[in-house]
């Protein structure tokens, strides 16, 4: 059966607003999804998209707090940080763990040699290896993604926190510590953060602003003022083009910017009626772009323009001077909308390219529903032709 165009679903029991690609797993499209409820025993699952079937299997572990993040080792598979909520009769505070998960590929003694597996397994327990210990809330963990192992990042409300572990990863000690709230008083909590692919930097969201930081001098490295006109939700940079990062936000906008000049954005995308929520560059192939919202929308957008696959393009300034429209006469990509997928019917929080295949992408919703799709055979000959 010819499977373009189809979608793979999987739904969970609970809420979810967060999702990973399994980075360490190059042969297999593995992702993490968290769930988030407040009533049950939450849970961690790994789902395993089979292209040859076409389907979806997946293992379940235990966790018992809301999951608000996730984030996958880039070196080691069965390892991930989640961010969770904890509560007591005041308050609530978000804390993290590093969690290792036992072998998921092990099937059942119950199952003979070469029958087919199950299509869940679950209830399964997690293995704690460290926790956090902060007083202030942990809003994300970030890895380095050059797979040095010997450090972390921690974005809290008002400090990013630089740790390293021990040699056997059990243990972390912060080795320096970022107050952004010594600097300015008012300053309103941190959003989001990324990891700079290319160098020790980390970029971090904080109302409107968009500032980068140095992980070695803990200098600032660049500051976008007025990013976005509302709250930036989401940053990610280009894989493949070092200075280049993507921003988003509440104001429904997409931007892409030059880190050595940040008057201007390079490149501003709209198609989106809501508040923007997560976006991810492919990692392989940096002209495609995916973003997802409140519209319950995901798209998938070419922004080979500014990408470093760039193609010959004749241009055209427009009449105010601030864009530029390209048109390509080989059919080779072109910038636009690519796809619109409407497969969601709540906010959808969170989107990942596979580690394994890089036409392969997951998308979550609040309601639960994982949605895995493709990238059109059409777009995908115009790339690799």
């Amino acid at each position: 059966m010819d499977n373009e165009g189809r979608s793979c679903v999987y739904g969970l029991r609970h809420q979810a607003r967060c999702l990973t690609a399994v980075i360490a797993e190059t042969e297999q499209n593995k992702f993490l999804v968290g769930s988030q409820t407040l009533k049950r025993d939450n849970e961690i699952h790994l789902i395993n998209f089979n292209e040859d079937e076409f389907e979806i299997t997946s293992t379940i572990y235990q966790h018992l707090e809301e999951v608000w993040d996730i984030a996958a080792c880039p070196a080691k598979s069965d390892l991930f940080f989640t961010c969770y909520k904890t509560f007591d009769s005041i308050s609530s505070r978000t804390k993290a763990k590093l969690w290792r998960m036992n072998n998921s590929d092990v099937i059942s003694e119950d199952f003979e040699k070469g029958s087919r597996p199950p299509r869940s397994t679950s209830h399964l327990p997690l293995e704690c290896i460290f926790e956090i210990k902060e007083d202030d809330t942990i809003k994300k963990v970030l890895w380095d993604p050059k797979k040095d192992l010997t450090k972390f990042v921690s974005i809290h409300d008002s400090s990013l926190r630089i740790w390293e572990f021990d040699e056997q990863m059990t243990s972390a000690k912060t080795s320096h510590t970022v107050d952004f709230s010594s600097m300015n008083e008012s300053l309103p909590p941190l959003t989001t953060g990324v990891w700079n692919p290319h160098q020790p930097e980390v970029a971090i969201g904080k109302e409107c602003y968009v500032q980068g930081l140095d992980l070695r001098s803990q200098s600032q490295t660049f500051n976008i003022n007025g990013a976005h006109s509302v709250l930036v939700h989401a940053l990610d940079y280009n894989p493949n083009k070092p200075y280049q990062i993507a921003s988003a936000g509440d104001d429904c906008k997409i931007r892409f910017w030059d880190l050595r000049n940040t008057t201007n954005c390079l490149k501003q995308i709209s198609d989106h009626t809501h508040w923007v929520w997560a976006i991810a560059y492919n990692r392989f192939h940096d002209q495609l772009f995916l973003s997802s919202s409140s519209d319950c929308q995901v798209n998938l957008q070419s922004i080979v323009s500014i990408s470093s696959g760039a193609f010959q393009y004749d241009e055209r300034e427009n009449d105010d001077g601030s864009e530029y429209e390209y048109h390509d006469q080989l059919g080779k990509p072109t910038d636009g909308l690519v796809r619109a997928y409407d497969q969601h019917e709540d906010s959808v929080y969170a989107v990942a390219w596979s580690a394994c295949d890089p036409w392969v992408f997951c998308s979550l919703s609040y309601d639960g529903r994982a949605v895995i799709n493709r990238v059109p055979k059409e777009e995908k000959y115009k790339i690799i032709l």
